[in-house]
């Protein structure tokens, strides 16, 4: 799934997600007031008092996360974080950004949730969308998934030049199998034989975005 080589075909079906939440109250009953005169006394005034022991707060569990197969979409995936020096606006944080961004790429094709990537691509960044965004948006509205996302990138040369920056790089990438609603494999994309060369062209207004993205085609 490489820009200007592929395209994943979307599988439109019907789907439905329900989601479901319990809680549960308690009540305290007080303790019957004992009848010595000296701690009654000692009550009235204060002097003795107990403070309430403070309830810990509920954790939630945490739901252990499932990667994207044959058996169904990727869930309870955790999105990739920024790491710090992604965020700068210097040679090592366009560096690191682009291979944060190739990490929400594979979660955007395995989850389905095309929400993180979307915050740091730039609207014109039409194969950004054709590819991976629309792609995702697609697949969750009908009920198909893709598995096995998982790119490679490693950035050869970052420049960077007022608001903006090019990161020439190569990118393998895993075998990825698409699945319909149903479960039936509906179509693949092999893996790269070798590392691709390619560009990222980005803007950075306080953090990087992507706008535009360019691999050659594989011989």
């Amino acid at each position: 799934m490489f820009t200007k080589t592929k395209q994943v075909i979307v599988v439109f079906s019907s789907g439905a997600l329900l989601l479901a939440a319990a809680g549960c109250t308690g009540n305290a009953v007080p303790a019957e007031p004992t009848s010595s005169s000296s701690i009654s006394t000692a009550t009235a005034t204060g002097s003795s008092s107990v403070p309430p022991t403070p309830s810990s707060p509920t954790t939630k569990p945490t739901l252990k996360p499932i990667p994207a197969s044959s058996e169904g979409p990727g869930k309870n995936l955790p999105v990739p974080e920024m790491p710090a020096l992604a965020s700068e606006k210097s040679v090592g944080g366009l560096k690191a950004f682009v291979a944060h961004y190739y990490d929400l790429l594979e979660y955007t094709l395995e989850s389905n949730d095309s929400k993180p990537v979307r915050a740091v691509t730039d609207s014109g960044c039409a194969a950004c969308f054709e590819q991976f965004i629309d792609t995702a948006d697609g697949n969750k509205i009908a009920g198909s998934w893709i598995s096995g996302a998982d790119f490679g990138p490693v950035v050869t040369r970052a420049v960077i030049e007022g608001k903006g920056g090019v990161a020439l790089l190569t990118v393998s990438q895993g075998e990825m199998l698409v699945y319909a609603s149903d479960g039936t494999r509906y179509a693949s994309f092999p893996a790269s034989t070798k590392p691709l060369p390619g560009s990222m062209f980005l803007i950075y207004a306080a953090g990087w975005k992507v706008q535009s993205i360019e691999i050659e085609e594989e011989p």
